[in-house]
C-alpha cells in the first residue's frame, strides 16, 4: 500500500503513506486529523471501519454508515472473566483490587458448599448480574456482601444500555469508510461495541483499517477497557492479514503506550499542552524539532515520521487538485482558501447526509412509531422511563460510592498495620544488630587493653636483659644526644601500636598490595576494600562491614561488590566473620 499523503512544506516534493500500525494526533478542529484521514482512506481505496462516539462529529466523506455490532466475549460458552474485570473498570475509572477473585467465580461458576447454593457458569452479561446478586445473597462476611454489592450496581448501569438497543450480528462492510454511529450511547456501552467490532475483524475478516476515535478515552494509560486487550492483539498480530490500527487521538501522553509502541507511522499536528508538545518531540527526536515548530503548525501541517523518515508535510485534502495541494506547502496559496472550498463542498454533503441518514434509536421508540395514535403518550412515557433510569443510577453510584470509601478505608488500615508490624520488626532487627556492635566494641577494647599489657611486658624485659648484658659487653662512649635519642626510643616501643598500616598520602591504603588492586575494582568493591584497609587486622560481620561504608548488608549493590572481594580472596570468611587477607590472592 503506497498512498499520497501529501507535500512537504518548503520543496512541495510528495510525500507518501505506507503500510503499517499509525497515528494521527493534534488538537481537534485546530489541526486536521479527521481531513487526513478520509483522505487517506479515499485515495488508497482501502475498507476502512470508523466510530462516531460524540456529539458535534459530522462523520467522514462518502461515508456509508452501518448499525452497531454488538457480541459478548466469551471463552468457549463462557463469558471471560478477564472482559468482564475490563468492562467493570472501565465503567469505574478505577482498577478492581480484591474484586478479581469474586469475578472469576461469578463468571466461572461455584460448587455448592456449605450454607451456600451452587453458582452456574454466566453464559451471558445478565448472568454474571444475576450471579453477582446470588453471591451476595449467600455471603456471610460483611467485606464479601459489600464487594458483591458494588458489583451488582456496576452491571445495573451496564445492562440497560445493551437491552436499549438492537444491534447487528454480523458486519458488512465496502470499500470506503464504514461507519458506526455510536452517539448517545453510554461511554460503557460504547466500549463494549468497539471491542465486538475489533474481535469480529481479528477473527474473520481480512485487508481492513480500524480508526479507533478519542483513544485517549478508550485505550487509555494504567486503566484496563474492554478495548484495549483485543486491540493490543490485533495491532500486534494483525499486519499478517493486511489488518491495521490507525489510533485518532488528541493526547498521545494518556494513551497507551504498548499500543503505540507498535505504530510505524506518526501524523503529529498542532499541539499547544507542554506535555504534549514533549511528546511530539520525542518521538520525532529531540533535536529536528523545536516546541515552536510544534506549537505554530497550521491547519492541515503535520509532523511526520513515516517508517524512520521525517517531513514537515501538508496532507492534500480529499476533493483537492493535488497542484492546489502542492501550492499551499509551497506557500503560493493560502489555507484558509483551502478550507473555504472544503467548507462549502462538506455543507452539501451534510445536508444530503442528514437527509439520507436514518437514526439509531432504541427498541422503545421504534415500537413507538407502530402505533401512530399512541405516539405523544408512548414517547411522554419513554421519557418518565428514561428520567426514572436515570434517577435509579445516580443513587447506584451514590451506594457503590459509599461502599467504596468504606473499603479503600478498610484497605488503607490493613496497609497501615502492616507498615507498623514491619517497622517494629526492622526496629528490633537494628537495635539488636546495636547491641552485637556494643558487645564486639567492648571486647575489641578490652583485647587492645590486653595486647597494650603483654607489649609493655616485652619492652620491661628487653631493657632488663640489655641491663644484664651490657656490662658484659664493651661500648663505645655515648654522648647525652645518643642516649636521649635511645630513651625516646624505647618509650615509642611502650606505646600500643593501633596498626601496622604505613603512613601514605590520600588516596594510598598503606598496603602495597591492595594499592594494586584497587584500580581494577567497581567503585562499591574499592570502598568495601578501602574501610578493611584501614580497620585491618579487625574482623568483622558483613552487617558492621556494610554499615562502615553506608550501605545496606541486604542490598544487591552491597552484596554482589563483597562476593566478587570473597570469590576472589581479597576477603578472607572466619565463621560468620570477615577480614582483610594478610597477602595478595
Amino acid at each position: 500500500m503506497k498512498i499520497l499523503l501529501g507535500f512537504e512544506v518548503g520543496t512541495g516534493k510528495e510525500v507518501y503513506f505506507g503500510d503499517g500500525q499509525s497515528v494521527v494526533t493534534g488538537m481537534t478542529q485546530l489541526s486536521g486529523k479527521t481531513t487526513t484521514l478520509e483522505a487517506l482512506v479515499e485515495r488508497g481505496k482501502v475498507t476502512a471501519v470508523a466510530f462516531l462516539t460524540k456529539r458535534g462529529e459530522s462523520g467522514f466523506r462518502n461515508q456509508r454508515e452501518i448499525p452497531p455490532y454488538f457480541k459478548e466475549q466469551k471463552r468457549g460458552t463462557i463469558i471471560d472473566w478477564q472482559y468482564v474485570e475490563a468492562i467493570l473498570e472501565a465503567t469505574m475509572g478505577e482498577k478492581m483490587k480484591i474484586e478479581r477473585s469474586f469475578i472469576i467465580d461469578c463468571c466461572n461458576g461455584m460448587p455448592k458448599k456449605k450454607n451456600k447454593e451452587a453458582i452456574p457458569p454466566a453464559r451471558s452479561l445478565e448472568d454474571v448480574y444475576n450471579n453477582f446478586k446470588a453471591a451476595q445473597k449467600d455471603a456471610t462476611r460483611g467485606l464479601d456482601q459489600s464487594i458483591y454489592t458494588n458489583l451488582a450496581a456496576y452491571f445495573e448501569i451496564i445492562l440497560p444500555q445493551i437491552k436499549k438497543y438492537s444491534f447487528s450480528n454480523t458486519l458488512e462492510l465496502r470499500e470506503g469508510f464504514n461507519v458506526l454511529n455510536l452517539i448517545g450511547m453510554e461511554e460503557e456501552m460504547q466500549q463494549l461495541v468497539i471491542e465486538s467490532v475489533l474481535s469480529y475483524v481479528y477473527e474473520k475478516m481480512r485487508n481492513v483499517i480500524i480508526v479507533i476515535p478519542e483513544a485517549h478515552k478508550f485505550i487509555p494509560q494504567g486503566l484496563k477497557t474492554p478495548v484495549k486487550g483485543t486491540a493490543l492483539r490485533l495491532i500486534k498480530e494483525g499486519a499478517g492479514i493486511g489488518n491495521y490500527m490507525w489510533i485518532d487521538t488528541q493526547e498521545t501522553t494518556s494513551t497507551d503506550k504498548a499500543l503505540l509502541k507498535q505504530c510505524s507511522n506518526w501524523i503529529m499536528g498542532y499541539q499547544q499542552e507542554k506535555n504534549e508538545v514533549k511528546n511530539v518531540r520525542e518521538n520525532l527526536g529531540l533535536k529536528k524539532i523545536s516546541s515552536e515548530d510544534i506549537m505554530n503548525l497550521r491547519l492541515g501541517h503535520f509532523m511526520a515520521s513515516l517508517n524512520r523518515k521525517i517531513y514537515h508535510v501538508y496532507v492534500l485534502p480529499s476533493g483537492i487538485d493535488p497542484e492546489v495541494g502542492r501550492a499551499v506547502a509551497m506557500g503560493k496559496i493560502s489555507v484558509e482558501d483551502v478550507k473555504q472550498t472544503l467548507m462549502l463542498e462538506k455543507g452539501e454533503y451534510v445536508a444530503r447526509e442528514q437527509e439520507a441518514r436514518v437514526e439509531f434509536k432504541p427498541r422503545k421508540i421504534e415500537a413507538v412509531e407502530a402505533g401512530q395514535n399512541l405516539d405523544k403518550l408512548l414517547i411522554e412515557l419513554n421519557d418518565a422511563n428514561e428520567r426514572a433510569l436515570e434517577l435509579e443510577g445516580k443513587l447506584h453510584r451514590l451506594e457503590v460510592g459509599r461502599s467504596d470509601e468504606k473499603l479503600e478505608l478498610e484497605m488503607r488500615i490493613e496497609d497501615l498495620q502492616r507498615d507498623v508490624d514491619t517497622l517494629g520488626v526492622r526496629t528490633q532487627a537494628l537495635q539488636d544488630e546495636v547491641n552485637e556492635l556494643t558487645v564486639k566494641a567492648e571486647g575489641i577494647v578490652a583485647r587492645n587493653k590486653q595486647l597494650e599489657e603483654e607489649l609493655s611486658q616485652f619492652t620491661a624485659f628487653k631493657i632488663l636483659l640489655a641491663s644484664i648484658i651490657s656490662p658484659q659487653l664493651e661500648f663505645p662512649q655515648v654522648s647525652d644526644e645518643e642516649l636521649e635519642k635511645i630513651r625516646k626510643d624505647i618509650a615509642e616501643l611502650k606505646r600500643p601500636v593501633a596498626t601496622r598500616r604505613r603512613a601514605s598520602p590520600e588516596g594510598d591504603t598503606g598496603i602495597a598490595w591492595i594499592d594494586i588492586w584497587l584500580p581494577k575494582l567497581g567503585s562499591a568493591e574499592a570502598k568495601i576494600l578501602r574501610f578493611m584497609a584501614e580497620k585491618f587486622p579487625l574482623k568483622m560481620t558483613r552487617s558492621q562491614i556494610a554499615i562502615g561504608i553506608g550501605l545496606t548488608a541486604k542490598g544487591g549493590h552491597f552484596s554482589g561488590s563483597f562476593n566478587n572481594l570473597v570469590k576472589n580472596r581479597l576477603i578472607v570468611k572466619d565463621g560468620n566473620n570477615y577480614s582483610l587477607a594478610e597477602g595478595p590472592p
